[in-house]
């Protein structure tokens, strides 16, 4: 899922950049954080927003499919995030808080296993493998019923 992230650009030397994620505002749950090097923002912003989610699945009040992004434009124009100077959108996979992982045996024709695993190739950067690709496609396809 893509989340839109604010940065606080620092004062001076001794300021770290702050990272604010607004997607969660909804729950009450703030997700911010800080980078001391500019290169670091989205490993710390990843960090946050998997650590919220942990934390709101513990708490079983919400899901993943509870969590929608208005996209950075919304968030830009916020008063409340005025002080955010510039705003990217990361992609977090979701994946692992749907639940534990269950092997299927399931029957495809293989020339459409060969396709899908030419596409997963030209694709590492999107998939990690052929489950992941038919995950992916299944949460699609469930998502436009």
């Amino acid at each position: 899922m893509f989340f839109s992230v604010g940065v606080e650009s620092p004062k001076d030397a001794d300021t770290a950049y702050g990272i604010a994620v607004p997607a969660f505002d909804q729950f009450d749950y703030g997700c911010v954080s800080a980078a001391d090097e500019q290169i670091d923002i989205p490993v710390m912003a990843r960090e946050a927003i998997l650590s919220i989610i942990e934390e709101m699945m513990l708490n079983g009040a919400h899901s993943v499919k509870d969590i929608t992004d208005a996209g950075y434009m919304v968030y830009a124009a916020n008063p409340d995030y005025t002080h955010c100077d510039s705003w990217f959108m990361i992609d977090v996979d979701l994946s692992g808080f749907e639940g534990k992982q269950q092997r299927v045996n399931i029957t495809l024709p293989d020339v459409l296993i060969k396709r899908i695993d030419g596409f997963i190739q030209d694709k590492r950067a999107v998939y990690k493998d052929r489950s992941h690709f038919l995950a992916q496609a299944a949460r699609h396809e469930l998502a436009n019923k």
